[in-house]
């Protein structure tokens, strides 16, 4: 909540993937999403830690220490290209509409 309150008041909307450690007191009162359960393809950060992944492991990268895992994935968040969050931000509409198209089932992303 800290976070969105930095970036547009309490004014927004939450994105749930159905995981119960998410749901807290803190996000009772925010406006809820709904989205098939296990949906993927609609949760854009899915994709964003996909792309941290990738980044924090890049030429075959092993880490020593937590703290240097933490060191790596810290960079990586930091490091994110803003034409990537902004591919994922417009590709949400056709995404919505392949998810409807295939009733819920899986997709080819």
């Amino acid at each position: 909540m800290p976070f969105s309150e930095n970036i547009g008041g309490r004014n927004c909307e939450y994105h749930p993937d159905n995981t119960p450690i998410h749901t807290t007191n803190a996000t009772k009162n925010v406006t809820v999403l709904d989205c098939p359960p296990t949906s993927p393809y609609q949760n854009q950060i899915e994709n964003v830690w996909g792309f941290m992944t990738r980044k924090a492991y890049e030429n075959g990268g092993q880490f020593s220490s937590v703290n240097a895992l933490k060191t790596a994935i810290e960079s990586a968040w930091y490091n994110l290209e803003p034409h990537i969050l902004q591919t994922l931000i417009m590709s949400m509409e056709k995404r919505v509409y392949d998810v409807i198209q295939k009733n819920g089932k899986t997709l080819n992303y």
